[in-house]
């Protein structure tokens, strides 16, 4: 065969090897790269077909195949791109002074806080291109002035329009989202409510100061009389207080905070105490009125005792008359006395027992 260096030609053989070889066989032999029953097509992995062969594909490594006449890489890998797979991807990086044959590495650019891009900077670190309005710093991932950290979501600072961003670096926490620096006389969580000592909408920003009303006391005086005469009070006679007196109430009224509210669970302790008190005096005096009572009925039913002296047809005086000469002895006897019927002892004795 002859040498023409065309595509669809077979390169002539160089050798009588290679002639014996096309002798015996009919077949070509190829050169390197180069494929075909004539040996005109570059193999797959290679491109540039000439008379010296073709070339293999130029993809650092990041692609086996390109294309035949160019050379352009086909289907790159490693987050690789370009005629020879020798850039990165939207949103990959790869590290400076690395080969072009190393892959290329993921951005530390979330798409959510930031466009996914970046590049390397001076100091040699990836550095997001721009960050999204909520979000600032090299990776995107702080919450800008005026937005806090809500589950991992920079949220906007909800402070009912009462912070006045000029007056401090932050409007509100970065993490809890508190507001800071409450301006228009307002407190709370979101600047919604109005400051201790002021009243009306928060959330409208028209808090105003709390008037205090004095009112005039009166305060009954005495006139003293000249010298020269004789003192004579008034007492119908009131005065005001003075505006200095008045001025120094006000402001004694208004630097004084609310009463303190007693808490819940003071205020149960107080209720319990006070029914333990009241239970204690009334056990108290049902015992006192059972106690009187009981007494009452010992009382009533303790058994009464009298003694009664009888004598008939005999006085008192004469009775008594007679007892120093009387016989004692039949006052012992037995028979002498009995029990008188409900208690009551009954001494008698027959006529002839007392004799003068």
């Amino acid at each position: 065969n002859d040498e023409t260096g065309e595509a669809g030609r077979a390169v002539p053989l160089q050798t009588a090897a290679w002639q014996h070889h096309l002798e015996r066989s009919g077949i070509c032999t190829c050169k390197t790269g180069v494929y075909g029953p004539k040996c005109d097509e570059c193999k797959p992995g290679y491109f540039s077909f000439s008379t010296t062969g073709c070339r293999p594909c130029q993809c650092n490594n990041h692609s086996s195949d390109c294309h035949p006449q160019s050379g352009t890489c086909v289907n790159c890998q490693d987050n690789t791109q370009g005629p020879r797979c020798e850039e990165c991807k939207y949103s990959f990086y790869r590290r400076p002074g690395a080969a072009l044959t190393e892959i290329c590495e993921p951005c530390p650019c979330s798409p959510v806080t930031s466009t996914g891009s970046c590049h390397i900077d001076s100091s040699g670190q990836p550095v997001c291109d721009q960050c999204r309005p909520e979000y600032q710093g090299p990776n995107c991932d702080k919450c800008r002035d005026g937005y806090y950290n809500s589950d991992s979501i920079c949220a906007r600072c909800e402070c009912s329009g009462n912070v006045d961003p000029r007056s401090s670096p932050r409007v509100c926490d970065p993490d809890t989202g508190q507001c800071l620096n409450c301006a228009n006389n307002t407190a709370g969580r979101h600047c919604e409510k109005c400051a201790e000592g002021y009243s009306g909408d928060g959330r409208a920003g028209n808090c105003t100061k709390t008037a205090v009303r004095i009112l005039p006391t009166a305060v009954p005086t005495t006139t003293p009389a000249p010298p020269t005469s004789t003192m004579t009070s008034s007492p119908n006679t009131t005065t005001l207080l003075t505006t200095a007196t008045t001025q120094a109430l006000a402001t004694t009224l208004n630097n004084t905070t609310t009463a303190t509210e007693v808490s819940w669970t003071q205020f149960n302790i107080i209720i319990l105490a006070v029914i333990i008190v009241v239970v204690v005096v009334l056990m108290g005096f049902v015992g006192g009125v059972y106690m009187y009572r009981e007494y009452q009925n010992r009382k009533l039913n303790a058994p009464f005792w009298t003694i009664e002296l009888k004598e008939d047809n005999i006085s008192f005086s004469s009775y008594h008359d007679s007892i120093p000469n009387a016989d004692v002895s039949g006052l012992l006897e037995d028979e002498a006395s009995e029990v008188a019927p409900n208690g009551q002892l009954s001494l008698s004795a027959p006529m002839g027992m007392y004799k003068a």
